[in-house]
């Protein structure tokens, strides 16, 4: 099971693994990436599938793990989960509003997630997740500018089956997954899963002796499947999850002489704690908190209508979170509260979306998918920090998105080994905003005055996205292509404290892209070793990007931008290989150059003097900003790769049989800010995994692993920031839980 679920598009890529061929080279994979069964190296897509089996030997718990395997895939951190951002080939969406969508898809069983922060609960019962690499758009929609991670989890069986697996680790984390499947009658099958898992923190909070970061979660999920008739089948699945924790604590990383966070001196915030990339201690007033509660129900019908079938998908969604956050990180009294100032925000997602496509046979020279699809979703939060401050925020919002889609997909073959795809989608939406500050600021219009009644808008929006691409067979398992496609990401509202009248006027605008890739899939050596390389360019235009600036009351405002244009281009290379049958050997190489091409009034980042310039020609202390042309973006580095390999040891007198597995990845160094502040960098860094153990899964079903994470105990940072209400050169820092070594115990049983 997911912990996630929802649907915003109903487009799946699902993998499929086939049992070894004789000789013992690489599994073929299936895919439905043009939501048809096909073989991964037959189609036109950037892909990466990642098994079952790799998710356990690698400790894949969360999304945010996935970075490890896959090329030109980030993850950028932020004080809670709805600040987090996923990111492929350097293009991904921060946004603290929730009526913006995200670059990447986030899509669990034919349902995708309407806010990206589902996405990062934890992971139980999956049988393999996917990353597509580049637009989407034209079958998946409008929030997959940039790429899609699909997450497939495991369905009923034909005879009754189940499992078991615990694992306990070093740093004090304690999970149990368990799941039994089989028939039920004739034509009638199911699955049940749950799992329960407690870690305790890896941040400590001196003043309370409390472990923030930690993770306390649960989750059950329940299947259906039916074949009432002949050429018909249902599946239903219903499913709940909650995770709480001590929140997402930041830590501070460099304190200049003097810092003070809104005038408050750190000296007592410090006591026994060193400031740097190894900070793993804070001091606060008040405890951390954030808790997630998500319900998801979905129906697949599928009906076998002889010249094709027929299939409609189904969903509803209901997410809940909230947090609470010590907003200035310190100790002692701040602004004369004396315990200084809290932030506290509630969400509700709610969302029902229905497919239904038509999809032809995969035999003959013509093929087609064809569907319409319908949503409609909306995001209500609520937002306080005070009860006083330097800007009090106390307010209310509603975010609304309903669409409307047609698409296709059509293929022909030109030839026995020329292969033409074609596809096109029109959709229509719908956006819409409410908005209610509740503070009455004593000289308006301070505080968002001009917000005290109800400011509300909406608009539409109609676009035509596509995709083409040619393919050519050189040979029975090699096949190159060459593909363009148009990417759309919708428009939205920057609902965050601060919002105004204006903002409903000058809505953020729609993000587009043109994307151009070259590809090359290949399998030799009698099918043991795969080499699949993707060369790419898009450019963006109206890129969608949140920055902040420091105001003169020594907060930061933030915003979300257009960006004139941002380009991204580089290639990628994946090796699969199987030398012999016991030795499995696996990698990924990616270089990205993704950079700003046109910015040419960008706001100054905190602390800017060189090349913060003023930008309406008033004189000094006005309008001041930068030319961010020819920057990088933020957290997309140059070079990401990934190595790893699992050797069986045969051991034919025993019953069991043993395995070796070690992986390595690494990425080359990051700005975080995309202001391109120079303190906000995290350098270079490689990460060491590995694990021993004994499988009996052939023999009786014992799988036993001992397992070390970050063997070489490298610290590295998730993101940097400047501290709010802190001078230039504060800087607070997230660390996961993956920044720092532990070991692990994994045992697990098959029936």
């Amino acid at each position: 099971m997911s912990a996630t679920a929802a649907i915003i598009v109903p487009y799946t890529a699902q993998a499929q693994d086939v049992p070894v061929d004789a000789d013992g080279g690489l599994t073929e994979i299936v895919v439905t990436a043009q939501k048809r069964e096909q073989n991964l190296q037959d189609v036109p897509v950037a892909v990466t599938a990642i098994s079952e089996e790799t998710l356990i030997s690698r400790n894949v718990n969360t999304v945010s793990d996935l970075p490890r395997l896959a090329p030109s895939l980030t993850v950028t951190q932020g004080n809670v989960p709805t600040n987090n951002s996923i990111n492929l080939r350097g293009i991904g969406t921060t946004a603290f509003s929730t009526g913006i969508e995200p670059s990447v898809a986030v899509i669990v069983d034919d349902v995708a997630l309407l806010q990206q922060a589902q996405a990062f609960s934890g992971l139980s019962d999956i049988s393999r997740i996917e990353v597509l690499r580049g637009p989407q758009g034209t079958l998946f929609g409008k929030n997959a500018s940039a790429g899609a991670i699909n997450i497939v989890s495991k369905g009923a069986t034909e005879v009754l089956s189940g499992s078991v697996m615990g694992r306990i680790t070093s740093d004090d984390e304690y999970r149990i997954d368990a799941s039994i499947a089989g028939p039920i009658g004739e034509g009638i099958g199911f699955r049940l899963n749950g799992f329960y898992g407690d870690r305790k923190g890896h941040i400590r909070e001196l003043n309370s002796g409390a472990r923030l970061n930690n993770d306390e979660s649960y989750g059950i999920r329940a299947r259906l499947e039916l074949e009432p008739a002949d050429g018909i089948k249902i599946d239903l699945t219903a499913s709940r999850s909650v995770s709480e924790s001590n929140g997402a604590a930041r830590t501070f990383r460099s304190v200049p002489a003097g810092a003070a966070v809104f005038g408050a001196p750190l000296t007592a915030s410090l006591v026994g704690i060193q400031p740097g990339p190894d900070n793993y201690s804070l001091r606060i007033d008040k405890p951390l908190f954030n808790k997630s509660r998500q319900n998801t129900f979905a129906g697949r019908i599928t009906v076998d209508l002889g010249f094709a079938d027929l299939i409609s998908v189904t969903s509803y969604q209901d997410w809940r979170f909230r947090f609470l956050e010590d907003f200035d990180l310190i100790t002692g009294p701040v602004l004369g509260l004396p315990t200084g100032i809290v932030a506290e925000s509630t969400f509700h997602a709610k969302q029902f979306a229905q497919e239904v496509r038509i999809v032809s046979p995969s035999t003959g020279d013509f093929t087609y998918v064809l569907g319409g699809f319908y949503q409609d979703g909306t995001t209500d939060r609520t937002f306080a920090r005070g009860p006083s401050g330097p800007v009090v925020a106390n307010w209310a919002s509603q975010s609304g998105t309903e669409s409307y889609a047609a698409f296709g997909q059509f293929t022909y073959d030109l030839a026995a080994t020329t292969h033409i795809d074609v596809g096109l989608r029109w959709n229509h939406e719908k956006v819409s905003v409410e908005f209610l500050n509740n503070v009455r600021p004593a000289t308006p219009p301070a505080n968002n005055a001009t917000c005290l009644a109800l400011c509300a808008g909406s608009e539409t929006d109609s676009v035509v996205t596509g995709k083409v691409s040619l393919r050519q067979d050189l040979s029975d398992a090699v096949m190159a292509y060459a593909s363009f496609a148009r990417g759309y990401k919708g428009q939205g509202y920057d609902i965050s404290s601060g919002f105004t009248p204006a903002r409903i006027a000058n809505i953020v605008r729609p993000e587009t892209s043109d994307a151009y890739e070259l590809g090359l899939k290949s399998r030799f050596f009698d099918n043991k070793v795969q080499l699949n390389i993707a060369a790419f360019l898009s450019n963006f235009s109206d890129f969608q990007a949140q920055s902040g600036i420091l105001l003169p009351d020594n907060t930061i405002q933030l915003t979300l931008n257009n960006v004139g244009k941002v380009r991204t281009k580089g290639f990628e290379v994946e090796l699969s290989a199987r030398p012999i049958p016991e030795l499995t050997i696996d990698g990924a190489f990616s270089y990205t150059d993704a950079k700003v091409i046109r910015f040419p009034g960008a706001q100054c980042y905190t602390g800017q003097v060189a090349g913060c310039v003023d930008l309406d020609g008033a004189g000094p202390s006005t309008v001041r900003g930068q030319d961010l042309a020819g920057k990088r973006l933020g957290n997309a580095p140059k070079v990401k790769f990934n190595v790893g390999a699992t050797y069986d040891v045969l051991l034919p007198s025993l019953p069991f049989d043993a395995f070796v597995q070690a992986d390595f990845a690494y990425q080359s160094g990051v700005n975080f800010d995309l202001l391109q502040n120079p303190l906000t960098v995290q350098g270079a860094y490689g990460v060491f995994n590995g694990s021993i153990g004994i499988d009996q899964n052939e023999r009786g079903g014992l799988r036993v692993a001992l397992f070390v994470n970050n063997l070489f105990d490298k610290n590295f940072a998730s993101n940097i920031s400047i501290a709010s209400g802190g001078n230039a050169g504060l800087l607070t820092q997230n660390l996961t839980r993956d920044s720092r070594r532990y070991v692990g115990l994994r045992v697990g049983y098959e029936f």
